[in-house]
């Protein structure tokens, strides 16, 4: 019913790249007393992107956090980093279903950073170059969940809300997205992704 999806927009970071997030999230999770979902949105959110665009250190992070996750307090700065340094960020699974989605789909990225930062983590994973396009927030003006960046990401890849899909790690990217007529997936695992790409592409 949905085949005439003929473009795919990736968020990047949490969905194509990231650290072993689950360690970190879950870890948070406990320590807090928040729900894995609600953490994983709050410490993979914006104060991430911040801290992996450089605009802050992992202190002025750890800091946020503690401010927007409930009991934030109980978060041990030192305990923390030394859970972060020991997950590396990687590729993540989804990584391996490029290959055969870019023969039947252009695939984009959108995501929240810079283009310097982008040329950087191209020249770390390969995988990176072969996408039709990666629109970035400096480049759309723009950050995600703005409509803004979606609607310069169309413009860019030359095609329209009903024939794209957007898969996000993000709720409130997912949400504004789906708001503006994409198709679209809130990624949470892997296996739930490839589920609904079958389902929704019969790839």
């Amino acid at each position: 019913m949905q085949n005439h999806i003929n473009t795919i927009f990736f968020d990047l970071f949490g969905v194509l790249l990231g650290i072993d997030q689950s360690v970190v999230v879950q870890y948070l999770s406990k320590l807090t007393n928040t729900p894995y979902l609600k953490t994983r949105e709050i410490t993979m959110g914006e104060p991430y992107m911040q801290l992996e665009r450089g605009e802050i250190k992992f202190q002025e992070y750890i800091e946020d956090i503690r401010t927007l996750l409930p009991n934030g307090d109980r978060i041990d700065a030192d305990r923390l980093r030394d859970i972060w340094m020991n997950s590396k960020v990687g590729e993540m699974p989804v990584v391996s279903l490029l290959d055969e989605l870019q023969k039947k789909y252009a695939v984009w990225v959108i995501s929240n950073t810079t283009e310097a930062h982008i040329k950087n983590l191209q020249s770390q994973f390969v995988f990176l170059n072969s996408f039709n396009g990666l629109v970035t927030s400096e480049r759309a003006g723009t950050h995600k969940p703005h409509p803004n960046i979606f609607k310069f990401a169309l413009e860019e890849a030359n095609t329209d809300v009903t024939s794209s899909l957007f898969i996000d790690d993000s709720f409130s990217n997912v949400e504004s997205a789906e708001n503006m007529g994409f198709t679209v997936h809130h990624y949470t695992d892997y296996q739930k992704l490839e589920d609904f790409l079958n389902q929704i592409l019969g790839a």
